[in-house]
């Protein structure tokens, strides 16, 4: 099980391996995979790795889980283009049943990039609201292509190798953040000024939104012990910026960068977004 993936993926075998033996599993993972994991594979050593464990080693579980016969295990893919809410909801109402044992219960989304915004909400519901004994495991290739309020309620662990991308300081994504982290609710005339004075086009500024994205995540992991390892950008360089190390704010701004950050699709003026994050975040005056 687990153990197959001690040489290559060690500190995702070390982060699962001390959560089972120290009886510390979370509510949600969240799991970057690479093209090298064999994905069925790896559902099912997690499964059996989470339900059987080392202290029961319970040979009918596991052939269950490897012929897909487990009730406890239910598998989400996309029905279509996307996941659909009522995917999520069968799933929770399946959950609510009686089980014929005190077992982990566990349900799996299988790329996590098809969730929309109708069934990411009636997940956020299920992640927010844990219920014991009942875990969700999220797979996905990149979790930046992930609704950024799924990836904030689970703990990521990346299966992938890691190259650290580079974040020039004098890049507009860092200089942008470095002007709302400093100013906050006064940021806007200097992000005005900034945005308005570097003449960007749209695709520069889907670019830029996509960028501040990815580094608010990186403070996120930032915060935690663990997940820091698994930035998109170098750590010691985001480290300059003197960001708020409030979670929950963290989490506000990732949701306003993200939902405003499709306004450019409808060409709506560049300073009416800006206007509408630093509003939403802080509040304006």
């Amino acid at each position: 099980m687990l153990e197959d993936y001690k040489e290559d993926y060690q500190e995702f075998y070390t982060i699962i391996n001390n959560a089972i033996k120290e009886d510390k599993i979370s509510h949600a993972y969240m799991f970057e995979i690479d093209e090298n994991i064999d994905v069925e594979k790896f559902i099912k050593d997690m499964c059996k790795a989470l339900i059987i464990r080392d202290k029961e080693k319970d040979s009918n579980i596991s052939n269950l889980i490897e012929h897909d016969n487990y009730p406890n295990i239910k598998r989400i893919k996309s029905d279509g283009i996307w996941i659909k809410k009522e995917q999520i909801l069968d799933v929770q109402s399946d959950f609510k049943k009686e089980s014929l044992d005190d077992n982990l219960k566990i349900y799996i989304i299988e790329d996590a990039t098809k969730l929309n915004k109708h069934s990411a909400n009636t997940l956020l519901k299920f992640l927010e609201e844990p219920e014991r004994n009942i875990v969700a495991l999220l797979l996905t290739k990149n979790k930046y292509a992930v609704i950024n309020t799924i990836v904030s309620r689970c703990m990521n662990i990346s299966l992938k190798k890691k190259n650290y991308a580079q974040i020039d300081p004098e890049d507009l994504s860092y200089k942008i953040v470095e002007m709302i982290e400093k100013y906050k609710e006064r940021s806007l005339p200097y992000l005005y000024q900034l945005i308005l004075s570097s003449n960007c086009d749209k695709r520069d500024l889907e670019e830029i939104f996509a960028n501040l994205q990815k580094i608010y995540n990186d403070f996120l992991h930032m915060n935690s012990d663990i997940d820091y390892k698994y930035n998109y950008y170098e750590p010691e360089l985001l480290k300059n910026i003197d960001f708020q190390k409030d979670n929950a704010m963290i989490i506000k701004k990732i949701d306003a960068i993200s939902k405003n950050a499709n306004y450019l699709k409808v060409n709506v003026n560049i300073k009416t977004i800006l206007d509408k994050i630093i509003i939403e975040v802080y509040g304006g005056d």
